[in-house]
């Protein structure tokens, strides 16, 4: 048994349903060229590669495997078939959020567009993952940007307060040096903490994100670094 999943540039129907049956026979009528499909799609396959057994339509990143149907339709939309008991299906919504993708689910008739998606994760540990530590790098002016847009994933009050604590806190790091990072606390739910270090010579940031994340939280966080 399994069941269908899609995924199309958030806002282009007003009929959910009619689009999937429609994409399940790879008619795309309607949807135009959008790089965060493909992109979304890249970044599923890197996390999840059996699900190139399951993906479509077919794309040249599928390899040996034969072509099927169009083949110029990746840029359009996502579709996947899982099989019931799959575990990261609610982590596949919010990777798709993170690309602006609404995320359709024909079973249950649910659309959840990017903004439906809960930006907060609970604090029950049976929700927890071993996801403790992410680590990415990001230019030095986009460094609010990570640490404000964390809070809101965590539920944390990130304000004037915050930055002006963090003025001038990278001049004296050094990611090539164990003593070298400064660290700073978010404390949302649940509490992160964020550990920076500049390289030497560059405006190159490394990051570490540590705390105890689940799937959902972990895949938003890892996907924000690899966007700034």
């Amino acid at each position: 048994m399994s069941y269908d999943l899609y995924f199309w540039p958030s806002g282009v129907t007003t009929n959910p349903h009619r689009l999937a049956a429609r994409l399940a026979d790879e008619d795309a009528d309607g949807l135009v060229p959008d790089e965060q499909v493909l992109t979304f799609r890249a970044e599923l396959l890197r996390r999840w590669p059996d699900l190139a057994d399951v993906i479509a339509p077919w794309h040249h990143d599928l390899g040996w495997r034969r072509p099927w149907g169009p083949t110029d339709l990746a840029d359009r939309f996502v579709a996947v078939s899982l099989s019931y008991g799959w575990n990261d299906t609610n982590a596949l919504a919010a990777l798709a959020s993170a690309y602006g993708l609404d995320s359709y689910d024909p079973q249950s008739e649910q659309l959840a567009p990017p903004r439906s998606l809960p930006q907060t994760v609970g604090p029950d540990r049976d929700d927890m993952d071993e996801v403790v530590r992410i680590e990415g790098w990001v230019a030095e002016h986009h460094v609010v940007q990570l640490l404000r847009q964390i809070s809101v994933y965590i539920g944390y009050g990130y304000d004037d307060l915050d930055e002006a604590a963090l003025t001038g806190v990278l001049d004296d790091t050094n990611d090539e040096s164990a003593d070298g990072w400064f660290e700073y606390p978010l404390a949302g739910t649940p509490t992160l903490t964020i550990r920076f270090a500049q390289a030497p010579g560059s405006t190159v940031v490394s990051v570490r994100v540590e705390g105890a994340m689940n799937l959902i939280l972990a895949t938003r966080v890892e996907t924000l670094l690899d966007l700034l």
